[in-house]
């Protein structure tokens, strides 16, 4: 690198840094050369902490929290990261808040900060699905589903965040999206920690359908690379505009996996047997997915009623749906505009995956 010119990334704001994806981007961000500071802003930072990295403690809700970050550390990029769990909470609320009414904070606080340059929003793959059909090949071309056509509020939400982020883009700051899909990897409480959990209990014959629909999966860390690929491009084309709009990133949403979709039960199986579960095919129980629905409906009404709407079931209606579609993604734009490639192949994410899980689940 010419050290004679201003680093890239310079100093990284990140909200939502003790999250699982959100981490991996402070990590990325702190060993990167051309970082001079991280910090991460989160409502709480006791976990993923990192050696090295500042932590804020602050809501995204709260005007004075988001501009006080700001104003601390004096931003070249912002990395938004923040999302209530789609599948842990149901409120409508929750997500409006969140999701609309905070990222519109980060983003008037982005425009006013004078060293800021670049606002990355992480967004989701699911605002171009109906939540009904299949998702084959999508590219970043399919139009972006808002209610009531779209069913999800949570996809409905993250769609209205990704526009305001994207209508945001100019002259005083260059801003895009990434919309992860089918994340997973080291501090994921969701895919791996459910699926090698209950391998571990002996569920983890259960299979949802025939297995014939494929899914795009991405190794948390490839996401966390595309992310600064991202912020680099950004900050390039504040400090020299690109001249041709087939290269443009800023105003841009890009879709990032690592670009090798596999059959859905295929990857949870894998998942465990590297936890050391082995499930050998002869002993899968395959459950047709219109039972599963039915089954679900029951257990939702059921915790409904006796849990007065205050927990949910492990298996919903939502989980069903998600785990007998077919969710893969055309990633030639991120290749040609930011030319990103997955570091980590889906094996060695695997790997990696069960080793952290039993690690931290002895």
């Amino acid at each position: 690198m010419d050290t004679t010119s201003p680093p890239l990334l310079g100093s990284v704001l990140i909200f939502g840094g003790c999250g699982f994806l959100g981490h991996h981007i402070a990590k990325a961000a702190l060993h990167s050369p051309d970082a001079t500071s991280v910090a991460v802003v989160d409502i709480d930072t006791s976990k993923n902490r990192i050696p090295g990295i500042e932590y804020i403690t602050g809501s995204i809700k709260s005007t004075s929290d988001v501009a006080l970050a700001f104003k601390t550390t004096q931003p070249t990029v912002v990395f938004h990261i923040v999302s209530p769990d789609p599948f842990s909470t149901k409120k409508n609320a929750v997500f409006q808040a969140v999701n609309v009414d905070g990222t519109k904070l980060v983003i008037a606080a982005a425009q006013e900060c004078e060293t800021t340059k670049a606002l990355i929003y992480t967004s989701s793959s699911s605002i171009i699905h109906d939540d009904r059909s299949d998702m084959i090949m999508a590219t970043e071309d399919a139009r972006v589903i808002f209610a009531p056509e779209q069913p999800e509020f949570y996809s409905h939400t993250k769609a209205l965040a990704e526009r305001l982020v994207l209508a945001a883009n100019g002259d005083r700051v260059r801003t895009a999206a990434i919309r992860p899909a089918g994340l997973f990897g080291e501090g994921d409480m969701g895919t791996v920690t459910s699926v090698i959990s209950n391998a571990r209990e002996g569920k983890g014959r259960l299979q949802i359908g025939d297995n014939s629909n494929l899914f795009d999966w991405t190794y948390v860390e490839n996401n966390a690379y595309a992310q600064l690929l991202t912020a680099r491009a950004l900050v390039r084309s504040y400090d020299a505009p690109l001249l041709s709009k087939n290269l443009r990133v800023d105003g841009e949403a890009f879709v990032i996996t690592n670009d090798d979709p596999w059959n859905l039960w295929t990857f949870t199986r894998a998942l465990a047997a590297a936890a050391g579960y082995p499930i050998a095919e002869k002993d899968v129980v395959a459950v047709p997915g219109r039972a599963m629905m039915t089954i679900a409906w029951v257990l939702e009404w059921a915790f409904w009623i006796f849990t007065a709407g205050r927990r949910e079931p492990r298996l919903t209606r939502a989980r069903v749906k998600y785990t007998t579609m077919v969710r893969t993604c055309d990633i030639s734009k991120a290749k040609e505009r930011l030319e990103y490639r997955p570091q980590i192949d889906m094996q060695e994410g695997i790997r990696r995956s069960a080793k952290w899980f039993l690690e931290s689940h002895a």
